[in-house]
């Protein structure tokens, strides 16, 4: 009967001692949940691995939580939040070179598409000129070149809208996007690539 008695106290004391845990994991979890959430957006564009690594160690511990592991679900997020601030100052500084990149790479578009557009037309200017076109092109291969030009410098105006309004990734997107266009048109027309 003693024996029994000190079986049910012991269940009874680790139930109690598993509730009496219960509350502190949550608040653990919580705090890392919130920690993370506060630098998710950064975090996972710019440093999206290590924003992995601590959302695992989040998920292991609500597993654990759901699975009534306390000391385990506490033990898996007790580092989140000092990862969550190491995260915001990785992901800031990644954040930072990825603009600088985009702004050294608008400057160059700026400096180099508007004379290939100059070029381009100049060089569709001399061939609609010559009544008898260089081996290889036609009239209509000129109308669509002509057409193609005009849909780069469209695609380049859209990039200044971008730009002007603040949205530099999107603007150097579609300057790329403008480029492309003006290199193909460069080699359809036989210039030479600077």
């Amino acid at each position: 009967m003693r024996f029994r008695n000190f079986i049910a106290a012991l269940a009874a004391a680790a139930a109690v001692a598993a509730c009496s845990q219960k509350d502190p994991a949550q608040e653990a979890i919580d705090a890392a949940a919130d920690a993370l959430n506060a630098v998710y957006e950064d975090a996972q564009k710019y440093v999206p691995e290590r924003y992995a690594e601590a959302k695992a160690e989040l998920d292991a511990a609500r597993k654990a939580f759901d699975e009534e592991r306390y000391p385990e679900a506490i033990a898996a997020v007790k580092d989140v939040p000092a990862k969550a601030e190491a995260l915001a100052k990785e992901a800031a500084a990644a954040k930072e070179k990825h603009l600088a990149e985009l702004d050294a790479d608008w400057k160059r578009l700026s400096a180099t598409l508007p004379d290939r557009f100059t070029g381009v037309g100049t060089r569709l200017d001399e061939l609609g000129r010559m009544k008898k076109l260089p081996d290889g092109m036609d009239r209509q291969l000129l109308d669509e070149a002509k057409a193609a030009l005009a849909s780069a410098q469209s695609a380049w105006q859209e990039a200044g809208a971008l730009q002007a309004k603040g949205e530099l990734e999107a603007a150097v997107g579609k300057g790329r996007d403008a480029e492309g266009m003006a290199q193909d048109l460069v080699a359809r027309l036989g210039m030479p690539s600077d």
